[in-house]
């Protein structure tokens, strides 16, 4: 059975990891080939999950980019988003969107070639996770 993730299109704050630029990145490793693209999807091979590679409110393009602007919206309307969205989206733990941070950097990030309509701020990635707070003990202080 196919999991699928409403992970990357679900707009919010995810932890407070920030984007790093990678140092001797190899595009041939393992966190890159697990990946399968098929325009707007990847199929990670490794969890079997099926991620969208553009955020809400964003669309994939043609030269293999998301443009538009992206939908921020509250953990609870991400949940109702995805319910509504035919095809089984929902919203990923805390561990599946771990899944994809690329460990190949010198910190934590998101391969930007699987992943192009990933966003960047201040607190780090705008994305929700649907684990609760007592289930993240390594980041409560």
């Amino acid at each position: 059975m196919r999991n699928v993730i409403y992970g990357l299109v679900l707009s919010a704050t995810f932890c407070s990891y920030s984007f790093a630029q990678c140092i001797d990145f190899d595009t041939k490793s393992e966190s890159i080939s697990r990946f399968k693209t098929k325009q707007s999807l990847v199929l990670d091979t490794k969890t079997n999950l099926t991620w969208q590679r553009c955020s809400l409110g964003t669309t994939w393009s043609a030269d293999n980019s998301c443009i538009g602007e992206i939908e921020y919206m509250s953990l609870s309307a991400a949940k109702d988003m995805a319910l509504n969205i035919t095809g089984g989206w929902r919203v990923p733990n805390i561990d599946e969107l771990y899944s994809i941070v690329e460990l190949n950097c010198s910190a934590p990030s998101i391969n930007k070639e699987i992943f192009p309509g990933v966003t960047q701020m201040s607190e780090g990635a705008p994305y929700w996770s649907s684990s609760k707070i007592e289930d993240l003990p390594m980041l409560v202080l």
